[in-house]
């Protein structure tokens, strides 16, 4: 683990600042307490019953999201991060409480991260960082909602199609039973699917 570059803090700022527009004294606090790091392929990150203590964006790679079946014990997919995104699990980082969830990387990944304490303490110090903290907070919570209901609401082959753009990115990056797992279908029903319509937008 390091200090965050320059590269990668510029990355970073384009990405926040499509929420809202940071003060030049907010930019150098942030800069000051964010590190960045690499994962390989298969590493869990956080385990199931941790407490997550940093929150990652992810700048290169593919993290996914596990549920465990508590009678079964069977993990499942139940989402994906692709770069540029916000890592964290609901509840876990921001309550501090045991995470019910799973994270590993896909593939091999190129992180920022910051941890909890620092970022409880730019939040005291600075009202942009709660505001910021909601806004992508709201906007996740959004993403996973609509998701849920598509799960329900859709037909198999619209939820395809529905998700089609993700998968064309998530189908040499995972595991086909990974994929099936997020999209609530079976593999093979997802491999039928997959060899009809993907890459037809290339």
């Amino acid at each position: 683990m390091q200090r965050i570059s320059n590269e990668s803090f510029n990355e970073l700022m384009h990405v926040l600042e499509t929420f809202m527009i940071l003060g030049f004294r907010v930019k150098i606090a942030l800069k000051e307490v964010l590190y960045e790091t690499t994962y390989e392929k298969d590493a869990r990150i956080l385990n199931f019953g941790d407490t997550q203590q940093v929150v990652w964006f992810l700048m290169e790679g593919l993290l996914r999201e596990i549920r465990m079946n508590h009678k079964t014990l069977k993990e499942m997919t139940s989402w994906f991060w692709p770069p540029r995104s916000f890592c964290y699990t609901n509840p876990g980082f921001f309550g501090q409480q045991v995470s019910e969830r799973a994270i590993e990387a896909s593939q091999g990944c190129k992180v920022i991260l910051i941890s909890y304490l620092d970022w409880s303490v730019l939040k005291s110090a600075f009202e942009e960082i709660e505001v910021l903290t909601e806004m992508i907070r709201g906007m996740y919570n959004k993403m996973r909602m609509e998701h849920v209901e598509d799960m329900k609401l859709l037909s198999i082959e619209e939820r395809y199609l529905d998700k089609e753009e993700i998968l064309d990115y998530l189908f040499p990056r995972a595991q086909l039973n990974h994929i099936a797992d997020y999209m609530g279908m079976a593999p093979d029903t997802l491999g039928r699917l997959r060899s009809k319509y993907y890459g037809r937008k290339k």
